[in-house]
């Protein structure tokens, strides 16, 4: 009975602790801030985006050094607070999708949140398919802090 009681109590702890979730879908904007304001517990999610990275060496240019004529660098940027006193995760999962609302590509993992940081930058930078950005409508946002 005691065990059993120490099970419920952690897995309510973890769930306030996890908060609920962000869903959302956006037009795909390439540069454009999305507004999220949401608070997880010692975890403020701000905004995030997907901007284009320049400059003369890419992740795209590295990886594919001849064909990166047809993909572009991206990024995907959280900005978040954490008074935590502990680093804690971020669940996400981010998709454009085309007009049929069919996938073109994104990202689906985790990601650290430093603790005791004040609007700091979760960046994920990616390499796709110009042609894909070209016809992506929606972004398809979902995150999750997690202790």
């Amino acid at each position: 009975m005691r065990t059993a009681l120490t099970c419920l109590t952690l897995l309510v702890a973890a769930s306030v602790m996890a908060g609920d979730a962000i869903d959302k879908s956006v037009p795909f904007e390439l540069g454009t801030w999305i507004e999220l304001e949401r608070t997880e517990g010692p975890v403020v999610l701000h905004r995030m985006r997907v901007v284009e990275q320049t400059g003369t060496i890419t992740k795209s240019s590295i990886f594919r050094p001849t064909g990166s004529e047809y993909l572009k660098t991206v990024q995907i940027q959280v900005e978040y607070s954490n008074s935590a006193t502990k680093d804690l995760t971020l669940w996400m999962q981010v998709e454009w999708v085309d007009a049929d609302g069919k996938v073109i590509d994104g990202y689906r993992d985790d990601e650290s949140l430093d603790d005791r940081e004040v609007h700091d930058l979760v960046t994920v930078t990616l390499s796709t398919l110009k042609y894909g950005l070209e016809r992506a409508k929606d972004l398809k946002i979902h995150l999750e802090v997690r202790p």
